[in-house]
């Protein structure tokens, strides 16, 4: 059945959102889920390095994830705080809620495109008959490689470029580990881990679409040559 412009249409844009929800959705995780980050305080020797204890560090972490998500006071626990420290987590707090609108946003109109596709309303389109979707894996693949390769050489550099993007004209984001104590307790190490997991998840689901589309290719080519024979 031949292709519609709006069938092309709605393809390239399930081509587009798919990077962002693979990617978005994977940077949620360690966002929400505060065990990402409990986990590996021991892991990473954030006691021994920030001079803190666990509990006092748990308690931290969860009153400056409290602010960004649920709006409460700033406050960092038994930690001492800064203006700075609290400008910057001021700073966070929009760019955690539009990983989750992008999150969510992106995966309903691929959930809406594919249901549209299942029931008929959409054809498929496909080129060299993998779908937009399996097109949309390759080019987060392509993208993760070259920020893995970076952050591989020069993980630092990397870290810079994203701070001065994600929070343009600003510099609270520098912080001074003799005076300001909440930087302490999330180490650079932190964001190196959480770096590797958002690129290994992403890639994950990359793949997964990539196989998914090579076998719905397979098997509908050989539905075709049933047909034919």
């Amino acid at each position: 059945m031949k292709t519609r412009p709006i069938d092309k249409l709605l393809s390239i844009v399930a081509f587009l959102v798919t990077p962002f929800f693979f990617v978005s959705i994977s940077a949620l995780i360690p966002c929400i889920f505060r065990n990402f980050y409990i986990w590996q305080i021991d892991l990473l020797k954030i006691p021994e390095t920030s001079g803190f204890t666990k509990d006092v560090i748990i308690e931290a972490f969860n009153d400056v994830m409290n602010f960004i998500w649920n709006g409460a006071p700033f406050k960092t626990g038994q930690l001492a705080w800064t203006e700075n420290e609290m400008m910057h987590f001021a700073d966070c707090i929009p760019l955690f809620w539009l990983q989750l609108y992008l999150a969510c946003g992106t995966g309903l109109y691929l959930l809406a495109y594919f249901i549209l596709i299942k029931i008929g309303v959409l054809r498929r389109s496909r080129l060299f008959g993998l779908s937009s979707v399996s097109y949309g894996g390759i080019a987060t693949l392509g993208a993760l490689g070259f920020l893995g390769i970076f952050a591989a050489i020069d993980f630092n550099q990397l870290f810079v470029i994203f701070h001065k993007i994600a929070f343009p004209g600003k510099d609270n984001w520098y912080f001074d580990y003799n005076k300001e104590q909440v930087i302490r307790i999330l180490p650079e190490s932190f964001f190196f881990s959480c770096a590797i997991f958002i690129i290994g998840v992403a890639i994950v689901l990359s793949v997964v679409s990539i196989i998914v589309g090579f076998h719905i290719r397979s098997k509908d080519s050989k539905i075709m040559m049933k047909k034919l024979s």
